[in-house]
């Protein structure tokens, strides 16, 4: 048996296909979503007014999908108030479920 074949006998092996996502899906703890009062709504809007595509900002921001609060910090790449949406790095983001935004 050639060299290069011999290494692959020893790759690990997942035996329960699926497992560990299983596992790693039970210990998720989801998080209700928090409501946004309207003073902290107008305050989010007045930043995001003020930033300007290729500043860095950090986010706290609810995602449906994981249902849980996410931060990020990267540069804002997009803001589209008629999709109310913004970019940051790769990340989009609804500007509803922004809970805290800042400039860095």
């Amino acid at each position: 048996m050639p060299k290069s074949q011999r290494a692959k006998q020893f790759a690990p092996f997942d035996a329960v296909v699926g497992l560990r996502r299983a596992l790693k899906e039970k210990e998720k703890i989801c998080i209700s979503r928090k409501e946004v009062s309207e003073d902290l709504a107008v305050e989010i809007d007045r930043r995001l007014k003020s930033f300007e595509t290729g500043d860095i900002i950090t986010a706290v921001y609810y995602d449906d999908l994981e249902e849980n609060y996410l931060q990020i910090t990267g540069e804002l790449k997009k803001i589209n108030t008629q999709k109310r949406i913004i970019q940051v790095c790769n990340d989009t983001i609804c500007i509803e479920n922004i809970y805290f935004i800042e400039k860095k």
